[in-house]
């Protein structure tokens, strides 16, 4: 166990203290220096960690962070000086980051995106298999590269699995965290809402069916909310 030198830890939007933790943590440990990289949008739950940091009397310049765009990430981890990248987000962007670590020959973890499937068994219990997919698919306005937003259910169990969850669905509320009845928040920006409805838009195309869809809270309209929605896709 050895430290390899400096760390570019780049993080996501959707689970910035979550994720920054994971990265963090061991590279301290294991004796490296890090530079955090937020995304722009998340970055004050960073900036918040670095105060807690130097709080603690961490030695100056053990943590560091850098703010911006993607610009500021390439640049990032095609520096000279770091030896060690750890990047999570999307497919498309950890493909760019592998290439600029190839260059150099440098170490690099990739957690990228993903669509994960729930598997419903013909012995599993219903009520149990419509808590998981409510939680795997709309826990963090589903914006998360765990999502169990696929699921596939064994033929004896499809009805009534169907009908249970289409009504816990419908049950749902999308609004501000503090309004009563909310039970899903927004997305995290205009340009990802408008990425969600244009992937809905492709679906339906594909022959996708809406079954169940919940509600977006009195008041929060001219948010980044969308409803929960359940499709069905048949073969």
């Amino acid at each position: 166990w050895e430290p390899v030198g400096v760390a570019a830890l780049v993080m996501p939007w959707n689970f910035p203290m979550v994720t920054t933790a994971w990265k963090l943590a061991p590279a301290l440990a294991a004796g490296c220096t890090v530079v955090l990289k937020p995304s722009e949008l998340s970055a004050p739950a960073e900036q918040a960690l670095l105060d807690l940091i130097e709080r603690a009397g961490l030695t100056e310049g053990v943590v560091n962070m850098v703010g911006g765009g993607a610009a500021v990430g390439s640049a990032l981890v095609a520096h000279a000086g770091v030896d060690k990248i750890s990047f999570t987000g999307s497919t498309a962007v950890g493909q760019h980051v592998m290439r600029l670590a190839a260059e150099q020959l440098k170490r690099v973890t990739l957690e990228l995106g993903g669509k994960s499937a729930l598997i419903v068994r013909e012995d599993a219990d219903i009520a149990q298999a419509v808590e998981l997919a409510l939680g795997g698919a709309y826990t963090n306005a589903g914006q998360m590269c765990s999502a169990t937003s696929r699921i596939l259910v064994h033929e004896r169990l499809h009805a009534d699995f169907l009908a249970a969850l289409c009504a816990a669905v419908v049950a749902m509320r999308a609004g501000p965290p503090e309004a009563e009845g909310s039970s899903m928040g927004p997305l995290i920006s205009a340009a990802q809402r408008e990425r969600v409805l244009a992937i809905v838009a492709r679906g339906r195309e594909a022959g996708a069916t809406l079954i169940a869809s919940g509600q977006v809270q009195a008041g929060a309209e001219h948010g980044f909310f969308l409803p929960a929605q359940l499709y069905t896709v048949s073969d």
